[in-house]
């Protein structure tokens, strides 16, 4: 049996990602083990490289520690009114 290289499938269209104003965000504190806080920003509907690139921005914002965890970005720390503001002054309006 011999493979076809060349697909004459039609190719699935680039969706756009969604501007910041578009995505509705979640800011929360978790406590985490031994007692540590951890503000959690979730609902972000933007590519991983874009996540990462963020949660960077977010980490030299506060001053903290973080990670990216599927759709959301976690920061040390009780940081809520700071990421807030932050995130407004970037264009996301969707904050709860």
């Amino acid at each position: 049996m011999q493979l076809l290289n060349d697909c004459t499938c039609p190719k699935a269209p680039q969706l756009a990602e969604p501007t910041a104003a578009q995505q509705k965000l979640q800011i929360r504190v978790e406590k985490r083990k031994y007692g540590k806080m951890v503000s959690v920003v979730s609902g972000f509907s933007c590519s991983e490289p874009r996540l990462k690139q963020l949660m960077k921005e977010l980490k030299d914002h506060c001053g903290a520690g973080g990670s990216v965890d599927g759709h959301a970005i976690s920061i040390q720390g009780d940081h809520v009114q700071r990421l807030r503001r932050y995130l407004r002054e970037q264009g996301y309006k969707g904050l709860e």
